[in-house]
């Protein structure tokens, strides 16, 4: 199979199987329904979604949904795009002339618009070593140009695929969207991207409102193919939402750790957006491989036992952010004790997958082939991505060049089977009243934890022995089975 292009799976429709209880301790429980008489609990007269088949019929995703046939889902392509939406600002229109163009405000009052308010404009993408970002980000190193967004799309569809659906908990997520509520239900996708998950709900809920925000808006949408009930708004997650109080049923975020400055304080405010019983939901990739018995490879030189360049070349990005002053990709370690921890929240739940990266393990069907070899595809554009932030730390052309076409063949030889660990936590939010945040935040201690094992000292063999219990959330025996996997994401 081309390194370069996929085709879809043939079946696309799968059925759900829910469950009431977990199975092991190792599997969530989906939180149980809410108690309708509550003054703050959404209406139940006329659910039919209620009915466990009304249910099913409703989770089974459309090929509009699940992407097939959107632009650029099963190709990464190097050629240049220009967005539909804001075609002078698309990368191949920029060059090195800036662009200033107005930034889509929020409907309402200009006094909400905590995010921006600029008398004139603003420019919303710089360059960097031939990439373009977002300006009003020092923190967040992943390109936002047309390149970076068609990956993105690739990503959301593997996550999509592995899943088989858009979401965890679907009996859970599709109550909260059922159609004829009193109030219409919304969804907020926070840390867009490509808006590709947005345009994927709006499509699944026609009847609710869907929102992505970002700092840039996604450059490869065409206009004419949003769903009329999505839209894109420019604004900063790190800054106040009260403009946004009580207004969505279900809140997503994934990957957007890095471009976080306090988690802590997102959780709070992200909080405040979401209506009684509605659902938080999580996500990250992991930047640390696994081996296909879950253990994590170690981070070695060259030279020294179990040494990839895999893990090599994720482990310096990572450490480059690090340099930056960014620690924001390790709060996933806190996710779980911070929602515990924080009194707008309940039912907190953690679960964690693995997707092998190519399609080495036995017994895969069509579905998974296509995740496996897509998540390889994935994984070679985003070293590509790491790029500027190397560049930025002091590696030369050189040695990123080693370092990248060491990682790149390891993969395309499948001589190592590795493995991406993704990790989702949801809460639901409790039918109290807002509590903003007073206490002192817990201090990250990132001596002891991190995402990412800690290097071997020279004469070591290597540092896989010592990874075991390095992320409370990877303990040993916290992850799932591949069986408990699937069931997790038929809850």
């Amino acid at each position: 199979m081309s390194d370069h292009h996929l085709s879809y799976p043939t079946h696309h429709h799968h059925q759900p199987v829910f469950y009431g209880t977990a199975s092991s301790e190792d599997e969530p429980v989906e939180p149980p329904m809410p108690q309708t008489s509550s003054s703050y609990a959404p209406s139940s007269s006329g659910d039919e979604s209620m009915d466990g088949s009304e249910v099913e019929r409703s989770s089974d995703l459309s090929d509009a949904a699940m992407g097939v046939g959107s632009v650029a889902d099963s190709e990464i392509s190097s050629r240049q795009t220009v967005s539909t939406l804001h075609p002078h600002d698309s990368i191949s229109q920029r060059g090195d002339q800036k662009q200033h163009l107005p930034v889509p405000s929020i409907e309402g009052s200009v006094a909400d618009m905590h995010s921006f308010n600029s008398d004139d404009d603003i420019t919303l993408f710089k360059k960097l070593h031939g990439r373009a970002f977002a300006s009003q980000s020092d923190g967040y190193m992943l390109p936002a140009d047309d390149r970076e967004h068609s990956r993105l799309d690739l990503q959301h569809n593997i996550v999509k695929f592995h899943l088989r659906r858009l979401y965890p908990y679907p009996r859970w997520v599709e109550w909260l969207l059922r159609s004829g509520q009193a109030q219409p239900p919304a969804v907020l996708d926070i840390g867009t991207g490509s808006g590709r998950w947005a345009v994927d709900m709006a499509l699944q809920f026609p009847h609710a409102e869907v929102l992505g925000i970002d700092l840039v808006p996604p450059v490869l949408l065409n206009v004419d193919t949003i769903p009329h009930n999505c839209r894109f708004e420019v604004d900063d997650a790190n800054l106040s939402m009260a403009h946004h109080k009580n207004c969505f049923d279900v809140v997503h975020a994934r990957s957007i750790d890095q471009g976080i400055h306090n988690y802590n304080g997102f959780i709070y405010e992200v909080a405040q957006t979401i209506r009684p019983h509605g659902i938080l939901m999580l996500c990250l990739g992991s930047p640390q491989f696994y081996t296909e018995d879950r253990v994590p490879l170690p981070v070695t030189e060259p030279g020294q036992e179990g040494f990839t360049w895999l893990q090599a070349l994720l482990y310096r990005a990572y450490k480059a952010l690090h340099h930056r002053g960014n620690y924001g990709i390790d709060a996933p370690l806190y996710w779980e004790r911070w929602l515990l921890a924080n009194p707008n929240y309940e039912n907190v739940q953690v679960f964690d997958y693995y997707i092998p990266i190519g399609a080495w393990k036995q017994g895969l069907d069509e579905n998974d082939t296509w995740v496996a070899d897509a998540m390889k595809i994935n994984i070679m554009h985003v070293f590509e991505a790491f790029r500027p932030l190397l560049l930025t730390d002091g590696f030369s052309t050189e040695d990123i060049d080693t370092m990248v076409k060491g990682a790149t063949e390891e993969l395309r030889d499948q001589t190592i089977h590795v493995m991406s660990r993704w990790m989702y936590v949801t809460a639901i939010r409790r039918d109290v009243p807002w509590h903003e945040r007073l206490e002192e935040v817990e201090p990250l201690n990132y001596a002891l934890e991190t995402l990412i094992v800690a290097p071997s000292p020279p004469g070591t063999k290597s540092s896989a022995a010592r990874s075991v219990g390095f992320s409370p959330l990877a303990r040993q025996g916290r992850g799932p089975t591949d069986s408990q996997e699937r069931s997790l994401s038929q809850q």
